[in-house]
């Protein structure tokens, strides 16, 4: 069996094969260029470098011959001590170009330079025998003129022949240069050409034996993804590939074995959930994580008057159209409500008629544990909500009822213990004043039982004012300030003075704080503290009140907020006290859009929290 790691391997030694062969050619055509054009371009720039040095020696040494002219005899010496200098700089420039001259016009005009300068050497000895030995200026600047000048000039003519002819042979090695390279670099590209050809015919072979046959096994794939399970490759290689088309044949088989035996249980399955879904009593509506509904019994399209199955995949707000509903039961509000212990109703109103629905959710998670759907039951509690208000309506009527003889009795105990109707004695006053304690705590029980019936009912019309919050939490501690002292617990308030204006009902919420503080003094050993801070949220404030007291049991964090709930073997009590007061504060920050809740440890001391919604938009 010829493997696939043999065929790739074989394919990627080939392309390595062509990239050498292209690169050794490549470098093979850089040497040669090299070798053609670098004594090219040695000789002609030497040659031009010495023509302009030679032009150049020649005229310093006209130069030294002229300043020794017009120059002091003293001067005379050192005049022709440069004109030497120049002069050996000369002859070591034309003995360099001597043997190095390419053509025989360039050798032919060296040697007539030469010969002129002998002559010249020989002339321009003479002349600075006359100015110095012998002190004849005037001879020497007409031997001068007429004898070493025209020697001179001819010497000077030989040495622009020379770069003249060097500078030609430069621009016949430039063409030379550009052709040779113009022929490397067309070889250079046929050779790249072909080799990307071949490299290009070599890949196109390569991939089609490979890319084929994976292209028909992922055809086959995806007409099994649709269901065609009656799918088979046929092999037509000895590899890897062709091994996997076998053992994907074999699983095509397993699989359409395993659907035959399963797909009437899987059918029945599927028929037997949605039977049971579709005759629960209570609306059951299931919801994907984009809020669109994915289920429906006939309860819910009942009660929504959803007609036909136009609602499957279809957004939930499209097809109840219902803004409270929508608003408790995407993205799993009402499951979030439930953790966070706040029960809440939905009204729905039908031919006049109100119906409560407790709703209850459950998310259905995937593999990975990313929410797949929620599945929403509504409980209809119409019945129990009737009962609640009867039973509220009860006690307000009742509580109501107590208020005046409560008052009468306390009227009448107060009047026999200041005595006014005859003396009473040490005794009897410990009774009257027991009287007198059961009677505030009756009077207390009525006015929370009042409060929290009114609350509950709606019947309280809250009164809302423009309140700054240092103002309503400093009236509520002064208060009870005396009280502290009493006590000696330290109470501290931090509260920004930058806090904006909250809308609340003034009196509601300073019952609340002071209800909050009343419980965190009586659960606070002297020598504790309480400490009140406030901060501000992107759209509410929340204010806590911590206590270094004896904490609450774990076991009553979430029903402490519950009506007639009493945290068990509490130090201390107060008169009055049956488990209303964080029920009613409960109600009055719900009342205002807001949450309280608490945290705490036995031991610890314990922190209510609460928040009020902000309203930027003051008038």
């Amino acid at each position: 069996m010829v493997s696939l790691r043999y065929k790739i391997g074989t394919g990627y030694f080939i392309l390595v094969i062509i990239g050498l062969a292209t690169s050794a050619f490549a470098i093979f055509n850089l040497a040669h260029l090299r070798e053609n054009v670098a004594p090219i371009i040695r000789e002609t720039y030497g040659g031009v470098l010495a023509s302009e040095n030679l032009l150049k020696s020649l005229d310093d040494q006209q130069q030294a011959q002229l300043s020794a002219l017009i120059s002091e005899k003293d001067l005379r010496g050192l005049y022709r001590s440069y004109f030497n200098d120049s002069r050996d700089e000369f002859l070591d420039w034309l003995q360099r170009i001597k043997g190095s001259t390419p053509s025989y016009f360039q050798s032919t005009i060296v040697d007539s330079m030469l010969v002129t300068d002998s002559l010249y050497l020989e002339a321009s000895d003479s002349l600075f025998a006359l100015l110095i030995t012998h002190d004849q200026v005037k001879i020497g600047a007409r031997y001068q003129n007429y004898v070493v000048q025209p020697i001179s000039e001819k010497l000077r003519n030989y040495c622009s022949r020379f770069l003249e002819a060097n500078q030609n042979a430069m621009v016949k090695a430039e063409q030379t240069i550009r052709e040779t390279t113009l022929n490397s670099i067309v070889s250079m590209i046929l050779a790249s050409v072909a080799s990307i050809v071949i490299s290009i015919l070599i890949s196109i072979r390569f991939t089609k034996n490979i890319i084929q046959p994976a292209e028909r096994l992922t055809k086959m794939v995806r007409r099994i993804n649709q269901g065609q399970l009656n799918q088979k490759i046929d092999i037509s290689t000895d590899d890897e590939i062709g091994e996997l088309s076998r053992e994907f044949n074999k699983m095509t088989e397993r699989l359409r074995t395993y659907e035959e035996m399963n797909i009437h249980q899987l059918i029945a399955e599927k028929r037997k959930s949605e039977t049971i879904v579709a005759n629960i009593a209570e609306p059951v509506i299931v919801t994907d994580k984009d809020n669109h509904i994915v289920l429906m019994n006939q309860t819910a399209a009942a009660v929504f008057e959803v007609a036909g199955m136009d609602w499957h995949g279809k957004p939930l707000h499209e097809i109840i159209g219902n803004n409270e509903l929508e608003k408790i039961l995407e993205n799993g509000n009402a499951l979030t409500s439930e953790q966070e212990h706040r029960d809440i109703l939905f009204t729905y109103q039908r031919n006049k008629t109100t119906t409560y629905y407790r709703p209850r959710q459950t998310y259905i998670l995937d593999e990975e544990g990313s929410i797949q759907f929620i599945v929403t039951l509504l409980y209809d509690v119409t019945r129990f909500k009737m009962l609640e208000t009867m039973k509220s309506e009860f006690i307000a009527t009742v509580s109501h009822e107590l208020r005046t003889p409560i008052t009468s009795l306390g009227m009448g105990v107060d009047i026999l213990y200041k005595e006014v109707l005859g003396s009473v004695n040490e005794e009897q006053k410990k009774i009257l004043i027991s009287a007198k304690d059961d009677v505030e705590r009756l009077r207390k029980l009525v006015k929370d039982l009042l409060d929290l019936s009114r609350l509950e009912s709606g019947r309280y019309e809250l009164k809302k004012e423009w309140v700054q919050i240092p103002r309503l939490v400093g009236e509520a501690v002064r208060s009870m300030q005396l009280q502290f002292n009493e006590k000696k617990i330290t109470i501290d308030v931090g509260i920004p003075l930058s806090l904006p204006a909250v809308a609340v009902d003034p009196h509601q919420y300073t019952w609340v704080i002071t209800n909050l503080l009343n419980n965190a003094l009586r659960h606070t050993t002297p020598g504790g503290s309480v400490v009140i801070t406030a901060q501000r949220g992107a759209a509410e404030l929340q204010i806590s009140i911590a206590d270094t007291g004896e904490g609450i049991p774990k076991e009553y964090l979430d029903t402490i907020f519950e009506k007639f709930v009493q945290v068990a073997g509490v130090s201390q009590t107060t008169p009055g006290s049956v488990g209303l007061g964080l029920a009613i504060a409960r109600e009055v920050v719900e009342e205002h859009g807001g949450k309280i809740w608490v945290q705490s440890k036995v031991g610890a001391g314990s922190t209510f929290y609460f928040t009020i919604p902000l309203n930027i938009e003051r008038t």
